[in-house]
């Protein structure tokens, strides 16, 4: 009787070449994000600058204003 999971004479499974193929892949998607790290972290700053400004802008015109923050 053949099991259907066993290997044929040496090669690998197709399961086996599956998992392969998807390691492979897992493996180029995290060098390609480690490679895009430090422009996601420059926008990343940049954005928060922004939002920085923005608070303060708003706190200085509700100042003016004579609001309350």
């Amino acid at each position: 009787m053949k099991w259907p999971w066993r290997r044929r004479r040496g090669g690998r499974s197709p399961g086996q070449v599956a998992a392969d193929r998807a390691l492979h892949r897992a493996h180029e998607d995290r060098q390609e994000a480690e490679d895009r790290q430090p422009a996601v972290t420059e926008t990343a700053d940049q954005l928060r600058r922004y939002r920085q400004e923005n608070h303060f802008a708003d706190m200085f015109r509700r100042s003016i204003e004579g609001r309350q923050a």
